[in-house]
């Protein structure tokens, strides 16, 4: 099948009807930048060729246009020996027409849809040849996208074919028989009959443990009804009731005298704890007014040790601060003479730095007289390098043609007997004896008397061209010349020489210039002006009388006695601080000692008032002790009387277990009662039942059951052990059945990757590359690679299409993206090779890298859609 039109109205971005017209069936190439609609001409081909017209599917959908329509979509095509179009619309108003464009018979509807099948053969071809744009080769299983067609365009090559078609049979039929009763998984499963039969052999052992479970639980029960009736009969004997309510009222009563003791102790210990807590706050209370008479006492003594230390700190503040103004008034004298002596170095410096600014003045003046001068020389010198360069080239093509005029001309020597001077003559001149002439043109010697010969030099033509081409040459020799000023070649090598010397000292003297005043003479002067105002200041500021010692002995000496007198008035100025910090320290510590000392005297009262308080405090305490002493003496006589925690807790103990007894005696009448009852009823249940019997009959069915799951387990077993046997006849004829793809694709590879091999797995889809003498997988290769592989593998299997007869064409929407050149023009070689067995559609947006693969340029145009005649 080879596609020789592509139309398309209201397709996506296509709203305006388009077409896509002379397609050669060879090599064809459309080119456009993105978004141009190539991917929409690719589906809407596939959207033709095997898409229902009545469908309605989402596919269909997206293909509308955003402004609305019915995507209307014809094809021209040749197929079985003859040229046909189909056209297709789709959503509203659905039609299918297929037209021989031969016999113009037209087929419709249902029909056209089933004859155009007929014509395809093999729609599988299509989605096995068409690599849309990023959709990698990896996700197509050729064997099953190819279908039957593919496949047995490959088994016509291989040996067995006949057997290899029932053996395939033959498995697909184990496969078929074998998944209605093991899953596929890793590990099977079961599944279809034999899981039905596994499910009710289980669910038929589950009922029968059940049922035996039950005739056990029912013997149980029997047991279990003599036992609570046995219990029940001990409980409720005569006498058992009276028995427990005399133990429990004879614990309930040791317990309440145990209590009362208990009660009348915890009384007499609380008490005690008053009197203890009365004597600590007492003796607490006399021991805080012991503690007030003796801060009384402290606070008097210090008072009188601060008074005196505040005496001595006054004095050494004095001392201090004598010693600080003494250190500042030698300090200030000092950094008096450290400033004349740095003001008198820095005089020194200006008038050296004055001194250098006036020969670096004098180096700019001389550089600026030396450009001012060598500026008027190129000024009024015209001998410019390139007009000097052409003047000496056109005096080297002179001389060139001179010389070979020269000698393309003929050479002529005249000889002249005795009385014939004056007799031969050229142009009006008298020829002399012994004269050469070489004519460059036609020339004519008249001989008196005689006659005239005339003399043509060879190549006449050439000559004259020469001459005129010489004569050129002057001329654009002499304006250069003029251009100049010179009056002859050498002048002007001589003039350009001179200008070439004033360059460099215009250069050299620039530079000078640039190095001692980049920013101009100017500047530089306003320096040295600005600098004599600095020294005239400076200088002003010195006494004039004397002469101030700067040096560096000197300097030293002053730097060294200012530091030492700085560092002495700060220990000064410290010493001052730490003095009058001391002296304030002690003036507040004194007043703080005297608040305190008014405070505790206010507290305290006179001298008679605290001695009077301190005996009374001292009889409050001695009362407490006293009280304290007889609650304790209480305590003792009732903690004889009274039961230790052990003791008391086991009376609880037995009350508690006494009253208990009693209630749980009570309850566990009652729920005897109520638990004969409930098996007595279970017991009638399971009578009725009958468990017994529904046990045998239960084991029956799983008996049957069981021997239908050994026999399909025995079938599926023998099952997977054939489709074992399959499987590994598979994987021995694997290599043989991928030979026909390889076959084909190795030409290919080869102009891509000289001597490398690739291996095809089961599903005909590339899985390792053998190159260098090692494997590599084909995920683990550039991205690069792995598309021109998979490229290579689609012209194989196109390839085998056609040579059986039922060729395809290869559609490539946008290919080659990872393409280097070198590989891109690889690829292209066998691209244009494979158009010579089959059609290859290819579309791009790098037009200019495409434009080496040739082939035919395809372009869209409008189409005027007319209906078909009927």
């Amino acid at each position: 099948m080879k596609i020789k039109a592509i139309r398309l109205k209201e397709v996506g971005r296509f709203s305006a009807p388009v077409a896509l017209e002379g397609l050669s069936g060879g090599l064809d190439v459309l080119s456009g930048p993105n978004e141009f609609g190539k991917s929409t001409i690719m589906r809407a081909l596939q959207l033709v060729l095997f898409e229902q017209h009545r469908g309605r599917s989402r596919k269909l959908e997206a293909f509308r246009p955003y402004s609305g329509g019915a995507p209307l979509i014809e094809l021209d095509f040749e197929a079985r020996g003859k040229a046909w179009r189909l056209r297709k619309q789709f959503l509203s108003s659905p039609l299918a027409e297929l037209r021989d464009l031969q016999s113009n018979n037209v087929a419709r509807g249902a029909d056209a849809e089933l004859r155009l099948a007929e014509l395809i053969e093999a729609p599988g071809n299509f989605a096995l040849l068409y690599a849309e744009q990023g959709l990698p080769l990896a996700q197509i299983d050729a064997r099953k996208v190819g279908g039957a067609a593919f496949l047995s365009a490959i088994e016509a090559e291989i040996e067995n074919v006949a057997d290899g078609s029932v053996v395939r049979t033959v498995a697909d039929r184990v496969r078929t028989e074998l998944a209605t009763l093991m899953t596929a998984h890793a590990v099977p499963r079961p599944t279809g009959e034999l899981k039905r039969a596994l499910d009710e052999r289980e669910s038929l052992d589950k009922e029968a443990r059940e049922a035996g479970v039950r005739l056990a639980e029912a013997q149980a029960r029997l047991d279990r009804l003599e036992g609570l009736r046995a219990e029940l009969d001990s409980l409720t004997a005569p006498g058992a009731g009276e028995l427990r309510e005399a133990r429990r009222n004879e614990a309930r009563d040791a317990l309440a005298a145990a209590v009362e003791a208990r009660n009348r102790m915890r009384a007499a210990e609380q008490a005690r704890k008053t009197q203890e807590e009365n004597g600590r706050a007492r003796a607490a209370v006399l021991k805080g007014y012991e503690g007030r008479l003796s801060a009384l006492a402290k606070c008097e003594e210090q008072r009188t040790e601060f008074e005196a230390a505040i005496v001595a700190a006054e004095q050494e503040v004095l001392t201090h601060a004598n010693r600080k103004r003494e250190c500042q008034v030698a300090l200030d004298e000092l950094k008096q003479a450290v400033a004349a002596g740095e003001a008198a170095r820095k005089l020194r410096e200006m008038r050296e730095r004055r001194a250098q600014l006036d020969r670096q003045l004098g180096i700019g003046r001389e550089a600026e007289a030396a450009i001012a001068a060598g500026g008027s020389i190129l000024a009024s010198n015209r001998a410019k390098p390139e007009v000097v360069k052409r003047a000496q080239k056109l005096a080297a093509e002179i001389a060139g043609l001179e010389a070979r005029l020269q000698a393309a001309a003929p050479s002529v020597t005249i000889a002249l007997d005795a009385g014939a001077a004056g007799k031969l003559t050229s142009d009006g001149r008298a020829l002399q004896h012994g004269e050469q002439l070489t004519p460059t043109h036609p020339i004519v010697i008249d001989i008196a008397g005689i006659g005239s010969i005339s003399i043509a030099p060879g190549r006449a033509q050439n000559m004259q061209l020469g001459e005129a081409e010489l004569a050129d040459r002057k001329q654009a020799l002499a304006v250069a010349l003029d251009e100049i000023g010179a009056t002859s070649l050498d002048d002007a090598v001589a003039q350009a020489e001179v200008r070439q010397d004033a360059s460099r000292s215009v250069s050299e003297a620039t530079a000078r210039l640039d190095a001692i005043a980049p920013r101009g003479i100017a500047m530089l002067e306003q320096k040295c002006s600005d600098l004599d105002a600095d020294i005239a200041r400076l200088a002003s500021s010195l006494p004039e009388e004397e002469e101030v010692d700067i040096s560096d002995a000197r300097i030293m000496d002053l730097q060294d006695r200012f530091a030492a007198a700085e560092t002495a008035l700060t220990q000064a100025v410290e010493a001052d601080r730490a003095a009058s910090h001391r002296l304030n320290t002690l003036q507040a510590r004194l007043v703080a000692v005297n608040d305190t000392l008014t405070e505790i005297l206010r507290e305290l009262g006179s001298a008679d008032d605290r001695a009077a308080r301190l005996l009374e405090m001292q009889a409050a305490v001695a009362t407490a002790e006293t009280a304290l002493n007889a609650a304790v003496r209480e305590v003792s006589a009732w903690r004889e009387q009274a039961p230790d925690e052990t003791c008391f807790e086991s009376m609880q103990q037995a009350a508690e277990q006494t009253q208990n007894a009693c209630e749980q005696a009570a309850r566990r009448i009652g729920m005897l009662r109520e638990q004969t009852a409930l098996v007595e009823g279970m017991l009638r249940r399971d009578h009725d039942d009958d468990i017994a019997a529904r046990l045998a009959e239960l084991n029956d069915r799983l008996k049957v059951a069981d021997n239908r799951c050994c026999e399909l387990q025995k079938t599926a077993a023998a099952l997977q052990l054939l489709s074992r046997e399959f499987d590994e006849a598979a994987k021995r004829t694997r290599d043989q059945f991928t030979q026909p793809v390889l076959q084909r694709m190795m030409p290919y590879l080869e102009g891509i990757l000289p001597g490398a091999a690739l291996k095809l797995n089961e599903d005909l889809v590339p899985s390792t590359l053998l190159r260098g003498g090692g494997s590599e997988d084909l995920d683990r290769l550039s991205d690069g690679t792995q598309e021109q592989l998979q490229l290579l593998v689609r012209l194989a299997f196109g390839r085998l299409l056609a040579d059986r007869g039922t060729p395809a064409p290869l559609l490539l929407d946008d290919p080659l993206i990872y393409a280097s050149d070198g590989r891109l023009q690889a690829v292209f070689n066998a691209l244009r090779t494979a158009s010579e067995h089959h059609q290859v559609l290819v579309t791009t947006c790098r037009e200019r890298a495409f434009q080496e693969l040739g082939g035919q340029r395809v372009a869209l145009q409008p189409w005027h859609v007319m209906s078909e005649a009927a």
